[in-house]
Parts: structure tokens; sequence; C-alpha cells
């Protein structure tokens, strides 16, 4: 059974209101604002703005930590950050999500998947196709793309497509059942005989799906929810509510979540 969760505060010294991402690594957290606002909260609690190396125009997507390093999913590609600044990849062009798997690191793109071999990146399916979002298993890559689900089989290099009339932007795994949340803001979820369903829930705004090590929850324009499941119904239960919620990492003792604005909130476990 999922522990409780209750809300305890808010960070005050947190430096913008308006968070889109946020990832933590061995130097602290990083939350990114609009634009290429980046900032760093140190162990001592005190902030820092970390964009050197964002040029111009950039738009941050997402941050995502890996092995210690954090990386920055933009608009104008991904960048890494190294010896405090930021510093490009071959991915040069809009960039979602980057996930690892074993050795592997495979990143979301306008363009595809596209993976790291050495030191270089390369596409390896879907050149064509945005990709919102990817989850990864040994054999197969599970796509959200612009339009619908996607499996793409790395040992056979075939594809398998699943079209659901709206692109699906976020993803996740809950019970065994592959999850999305779509653009128009619904669950995505599939029935385990290769067809997937649409849920909306009284008027809640999906963003997307973030998993921690025992629970799916989901990131709205209402709030935070926790994925329940009632036999095989998927519901709902109300963790913060009162401002857009857009991403979550986990702590020691909780997690702290990236709200528009409202800020970072942090969350404990009970």
């Amino acid at each position: 059974m999922a522990v409780p969760i209750q809300y305890i505060s808010d960070d005050g010294d947190c430096p913008t209101p308006d968070l889109v991402s946020v990832s933590a690594c061995d130097d602290g957290m990083y939350a990114a604002s609009f634009g290429n606002r980046v900032f760093r909260r140190r162990r001592d609690g005190t902030w820092s703005k970390e964009d050197r190396g964002l040029g111009d125009g950039i738009v941050v997507n997402r941050l995502q930590s890996i092995d210690g390093s954090v990386y920055a999913c933009t608009n104008q590609g991904l960048y890494y950050r190294h010896a405090d600044r930021w510093h490009p990849t071959e991915i040069a062009f809009p960039c979602y999500q980057i996930r690892k798997q074993g050795g592997l690191l495979a990143a979301a793109t306008e363009y595809g998947v596209w993976c790291k071999v050495g030191t270089q990146w390369g596409n390896v399916a879907y050149a064509n196709v945005p990709v919102y979002d990817l989850l990864l298993a040994p054999q197969f890559f599970f796509l959200g793309t612009n339009q619908g689900v996607s499996l793409y089989d790395r040992y056979t290099d075939s594809t398998a497509d699943f079209p659901i009339a709206s692109p699906v932007t976020s993803m996740a795994v809950f019970q065994g059942r592959l999850l999305g949340a779509s653009s128009e803001g619904e669950l995505v979820a599939g029935d385990r005989r290769g067809g997937f369903s649409r849920t909306g829930f009284d008027g809640i705004q999906i963003f997307s799906l973030q998993s921690t090590e025992t629970d799916v929850f989901v990131c709205s324009g209402k709030g935070l929810y926790r994925l329940c499941a009632i036999g095989d119904r998927l519901t709902l239960r109300s963790v913060l509510v009162g401002f857009p919620v857009t991403d979550l990492i986990g702590s020691e003792d909780g997690m702290y979540v990236a709200t528009l604005f409202g800020g970072l909130k942090k969350v404990i476990f009970r």
C-alpha cells in the first residue's frame, strides 16, 4: 500500500514562481523556468542563476539527472552541464526527454529517437516523426509520438504503431499497464491486449505522468494527483491542488514539486 502524503511547505527563497521542470544531482537541485532561466539550489539552501552556455532564444522543456550529470532538453537541442556551464550535444534541434537503460542513453526529439553510441549521438528510429517521451526496456522502446503510441524493437529494428488520434507527450507504467498523457489532457491507458483507451477526469487537464519508486503521479492544471486503481478502473487521488503542477523529483523524506505560479513545494511522506 502506498504511504500517505502530506504537504509541508513552500521554498520561500525560490527565485521564480513559474517552474517547468526540476531535477537534482550531487551538487544540488536544478529548476528551470520559462526561457533559458535555470537555477541551482545548493545544499545550504541558497539559489543561483545557472544559464551560462544557454544562448538567447532557448526554452528549456525538461531537466533530467543521469549518473550525476544534469541534462537540459531544449527547443534548440540537448545540453549537458559540466564545469559550471552548459554544453551542446550533436542533437541541435528540439529535444523533449532523455532516458537511460543500462549503458544506453536515448533521447526523444523532434526528429525521432536518438541514442548515444560511444561519444556520438545518432538517430535510430522514426527520423521524421516527433517523439515526445520514451520508456526503455532491454529489447523495446515505448514511444509517445505525434501520432499516439509506438513500439521500437531494437533487436529487429522494426516498429509498430498504435494511433490514438492525439499526440502522447508523457509516458509511465502502472501495475503492468502502459500509460500516457495526451496533448488534450487525457489519460491514455493500454488494455494489455494491444489497444488503448482515452479517459478524462472531471475537467482535469493532465500535463505529464511522473513515476517514483512506489507510485505514478499525475501533474495537471489543477494540481498533483496520485494514480490509483479500483479493479481495472483508474482513479486519481488528490495530493496538492490550487495551482498547476509541472514536474516533481523524489527526496529522502518525500518529494519536491514544481508549479506554475506557486514556485517550489515540498511534500513529505507520513
